[in-house]
């Protein structure tokens, strides 16, 4: 058997697992040979491949995986850290006896202090001299010093070192986590039909590895500040605990899913049926009991589920002097990206450099492009909800590749603004992003009428309220302002909760069946626009109805 070194040469992440390619060289005579590769990670067994290229004739035979058992983790970089971690230990240890063997001093000093009172005996009976007394007190009280000092400096070396010790097992855990240091091997069995040089490939799956992609939106505003340019950075965050060192290695990071299974999910029927309430209970318990008294437990529940649902529907969210000898002009550091292939329904971002990434469970960033794309503003404001208007920009995603779902860090002009999630887009699409409140543009959403009419007999006891509203948009700003108002009218979910829509000036732009609307306009500087619209509800006196202004 021969032992092979075949080190890791190109990896590949999807978004839980890792494809690692090993290659490795060896000349060997004529005939079947079994090489042997040691200090592989605990990878899928069924994900491993073997492949090669030598003199004509060579067959690979078999590949098969053995354990293979190690005391210690075989990788230096761990054991390095491990014996470091133990020798901090033992000095510890050491510490802590001194520790003791100054406690037990301190001890017996205090226990030849208690017999001084035999002393003035001894002065009496002329067995001691006063100088003898003197200089026991003075050798008392000078190693009781000297003990102190000492027991001071012992404590804060134990405690400097157990944080030494701390920090050491956190960096080893990090690294290491709870994997034993047993590996796996690979043999791989071939046959050679004449001597010569056998490259070997092999490639397995690991888990405990993953990667996302994360963006870097810098927007730069126009002099209209209608329009505007982003330039953004699009970047893999790669992180692994596969218990191996990805050292030099050729990157690539793919959007396919192999955990997946490539089969369409057989669909069942769908069936509607009546509800069969459930036979009563003889004895409620407390638990129902409680659950059925609590005051106001039913509207409560109602009332939280209307404002949630209302809530959401409206679906707006804050989100020099030259010196003499000529000198080169600096000029800005380019930076290094991916190429992109489309592989089928996948596509894989080729990182264009050799790159170092360690298993300690960190992530680690790697651009994948860089793009200029351009993007529109407008103001959007959802008065009903908040009195601010927010900038936004329409941004293009005219590059080549897809944009994935992740989070984003927003700059404008220089000036970090917060992060928001970009979703994905595919080219030529369009996403929009949040830059923050624009102070320019101010707006006002006021109750203008309620009015109350509480019916009679002859009117069917039925109760009508009407409600008018008034939207009020300034534009303070120098330039015109695109803006976009968004509010909603009550909806019903009871049928004898009627709702009447009077008018509704000037008409919005979009209206959806759920009566959201949207308004949609641009406003000149120190421009003004006015929105008012009036709505009837009607409902019978005995109908307590939840959502209504007061």
């Amino acid at each position: 058997m021969a032992e092979l070194e075949a080190p890791i040469k190109d990896v590949t992440v999807y978004s839980d697992r890792a494809l690692i390619t090993r290659r490795g060289t060896i000349h060997l005579e004529a005939g079947e040979h079994e090489l042997r590769i040691n200090t592989l990670p605990q990878f899928i067994r069924d994900s491993l491949r073997a492949a090669g290229q030598g003199p004509e004739g060579t067959r690979i035979l078999n590949v098969d995986v053995t354990n293979a058992f190690h005391s210690q983790t075989p990788e230096e970089e761990l054991r390095t850290l491990q014996n470091a971690l133990e020798q901090l230990q033992q000095n510890k240890q050491l510490l802590q006896a001194r520790q003791d063997s100054l406690h037990d001093r301190r001890q017996w000093l205090r226990a030849l202090g208690e017999q001084s009172r035999d002393f003035a005996r001894g002065l009496a009976q002329g067995q001691m001299k006063p100088d003898d007394c003197a200089n026991f007190f003075a050798f008392m009280t000078n190693q009781a010093l000297q003990d102190a000092e000492a027991a001071q400096k012992l404590e804060n070396e134990m405690k400097h070192i157990q944080q030494d010790i701390d920090a050491r097992q956190r960096e080893l855990w990090q690294k290491q986590g709870d994997e034993s240091p047993d590996r796996l091997a690979a043999v791989v069995n071939i046959d050679l039909a004449q001597a010569g040089d056998f490259e070997l490939e092999l490639s397995y799956l690991v888990m405990n590895a993953s990667w996302y992609p994360q963006y870097d939106v810098r927007v730069q505003m126009h002099d209209d500040q209608n329009a505007g340019a982003v330039e953004l950075t699009y970047v893999g965050m790669v992180q692994q605990a596969t218990g191996e060192r990805w050292e030099n290695v050729s990157l690539a990071l793919s959007t396919a899913r192999p955990s997946l299974a490539a089969v369409l999910p057989e669909l069942d029927p769908w069936y509607l049926k009546v509800y069969t309430p459930p036979p009563p209970l003889s004895v409620a318990s407390p638990k129902f009991a409680a659950t059925r008294m609590a005051p106001g437990g039913a509207a409560h529940a109602f009332a939280q589920a209307s404002t949630a649902s209302y809530g959401s529907v409206d679906g707006f969210k804050e989100e020099a002097f030259p010196p003499p000898p000529p000198v080169p002009v600096p000029t800005p550091a380019s930076i290094a990206t991916a190429t992109v292939e489309h592989t089928g329904t996948a596509i894989v971002f080729h990182v264009g450099r050799s790159v170092d990434i360690p298993s300690d469970n960190t992530p680690h960033k790697t651009t994948i492009a860089r793009d200029n794309l351009p993007c529109a503003f407008d103001y959007v404001s959802a008065p009903a909800i908040e009195e601010d208007t927010h900038l936004r920009a329409t941004i293009t995603n005219t590059s080549e590749h897809v944009m994935l779902k992740g989070a984003a860090s927003i700059f404008l002009s220089g000036e970090y603004v917060g992060t928001t999630q970009i979703k994905q887009t595919a080219p030529s699409e369009e996403f929009k992003v949040f830059l923050g409140i624009d102070d320019s543009i101010k707006i006002k959403r006021e109750l203008i009428e309620r009015a109350v009419d509480k019916g009679n007999l002859l009117q069917n006891d039925i109760r009508r309220i009407t409600y008018a509203y008034r939207i009020t948009v300034h534009n303070y700003a120098h330039s015109n302002r695109k803006i976009v108002v968004r509010d909603h009218l009550p909806v019903t979910q009871h049928e004898r909760i009627k709702i009447k829509n009077q008018t509704i000036q000037p008409p919005p732009t979009e209206r959806t069946k759920l009566e959201i609307m949207v308004w949609r306009f641009t406003l000149p500087a120190d421009g003004e626009q006015k929105i008012e619209y009036r709505f009837v509800v009607e409902h019978t006196h005995d109908l307590q109805v939840i959502g209504l202004p007061s």
